[in-house]
């Protein structure tokens, strides 16, 4: 727990948020763990101790999601500005994925998608019985509110929320920036589906020039540790809902904001490559599918981006050493 932090900027905005509310915060601010200046990255106890002073009587979920749609772009420092000068919201919400480190590690953010909806799945470090569990990953969702309406100036998000409890005190909570926000419950579950069509809009904010050099500010920020793993995780995760028609490295490297020759140095200098990453990905969902449904082997080899069946098998077996037909048995 000690080594989780968030940005600063967050725990001085949730201190305002809660002198607006009428809020008595002394014993929180006269704590000894709380820092004389509120800057750079802080202590998650830091954090926690203000959100649990500022709920009182208060739902946690709904006072996190109250909290969320008070952060404008300027809450997010250079990632938010970066986020703002994206070319669509796509871009940047997969900016805010790869360097959401440089304000916290209590989150993670993994988008996902299809042909039709992206997904944003919440990773929370936390877990259930912290405080702050709910009210980050609902804090998070509200920010998405209202970073749409800051990106767009003035558009309302569509999109869906699930979080893993009850909605209906969310789904009651009366706010314009909800306007378009469906709520649905489902076990262990904090995400937000949007259509691929509203994210791949253009942004009025959008300048390629101030875009790399805010990304190159942010790349300076990120803790190293993060570095490296994040690339292949981003790649995987890209991927791996690309697998009929997977991009050429470049265009890959385009939605990860970098180069190709960068994009492939990251990959070596973790220990793997793309074509590694995707084959890869290629024998886990091939077994998945063998494991799991009746499907033929065509369709298989189809939903994996191969045209001819006898390919995708004799590359099964050189990768794996095993017959499809063994797999499939195997899980019976």
């Amino acid at each position: 727990m000690s080594s989780l932090y968030v940005s600063a900027d967050y725990v001085s905005a949730l201190l305002e948020h809660a002198e607006k509310k009428g809020l008595v915060l002394t014993n929180v601010l006269t704590a000894d763990t709380m820092p004389t200046v509120l800057t750079g990255l802080v202590p998650w106890p830091v954090m926690a101790a203000v959100i649990q002073a500022c709920i009182g009587q208060q739902d946690e979920a709904l006072a996190g999601l109250e909290f969320g749609l008070t952060l404008a772009i300027t809450h997010h420092g250079l990632l938010g500005y970066a986020a703002r000068s994206a070319h669509t919201p796509l871009e940047a919400l997969l900016l805010d994925e790869k360097y959401l480190a440089t304000r916290t590690n209590a989150m993670r953010f993994r988008v996902m998608g299809d042909k039709n909806n992206i997904t944003l799945h919440l990773e929370s470090a936390l877990t259930p019985e912290m405080i702050g569990w709910r009210f980050l990953h609902l804090a998070t969702l509200g920010s998405m509110a209202r970073m749409c309406r800051d990106l767009f100036q003035r558009q309302i998000l569509t999109a869906t929320f699930t979080v893993p409890f009850a909605v209906d005190t969310l789904a009651s909570y009366n706010d314009e920036l909800l306007a378009g926000i469906h709520w649905r419950t489902e076990p262990k579950v904090f995400s937000m589906t949007v259509a691929v069509s509203l994210l791949s809009a253009i942004l009025p904010t959008g300048d390629a020039t101030l875009k790399q050099l805010l990304i190159g500010q942010c790349e300076a920020a990120m803790p190293a540790a993060h570095r490296l793993d994040d690339t292949v995780a981003m790649v995987r995760h890209l991927l791996r809902h690309q697998l009929v028609e997977p991009p050429h490295v470049s265009q890959l490297g385009r939605q990860l904001n970098l180069s190709e020759r960068t994009l492939k140095r990251h990959l070596q200098q973790a220990g793997t490559s793309y074509r590694e990453i995707l084959r890869d990905l290629r024998v886990q969902a091939a077994t998945h599918y063998l494991q799991t449904t009746d499907w033929s082997i065509d369709k298989i080899a189809s939903r994996l981006g191969y045209d001819s069946p006898s390919t995708f098998k004799n590359l099964f077996r050189r990768w794996t050493g095993k017959t499809l037909g063994e797999v499939r048995t195997s899980s019976k």
